[in-house]
């Protein structure tokens, strides 16, 4: 596994998250309470972008169809709905993130 700078830690306010790049790979990254997370953008049940969610907490909410992820973790915590129907999701793929001086690191 590779670490590969991503961001600085001045760029991402606690409570903030934005989408960033390591490798090719795309990924949303988060500040939750000054610790800093990364998972996978792609919402796992249908794709859609995470980062064009909803952050409350340390849970984004997908925008598509309301499922809801622990950034910190990738961990589901809701199902998406379509009208009346819920769907089962998957966990969302977490990275591994470090702090190096000033910058932010994701392992891919």
């Amino acid at each position: 596994m590779e670490f590969v700078k991503v961001a600085a830690a001045s760029d991402l306010l606690p409570g903030q998250m934005r989408e960033v790049s390591a490798k090719g790979t795309k990924l949303l990254l988060a500040n939750i309470e000054g610790g800093f997370y990364a998972i996978a953008r792609k919402c796992p049940h249908l794709g859609g972008n995470l980062c064009k969610g909803k952050l409350q907490g340390a849970e984004v909410k997908c925008p598509l169809h309301g499922a809801r992820f622990d950034v910190r973790t990738g961990k589901a915590i809701a199902d998406a709905k379509l009208l009346f129907l819920k769907m089962k999701v998957r966990d969302a793929r977490s990275f591994p993130v470090q702090i190096n001086g000033a910058d932010i690191l994701v392992g891919v």
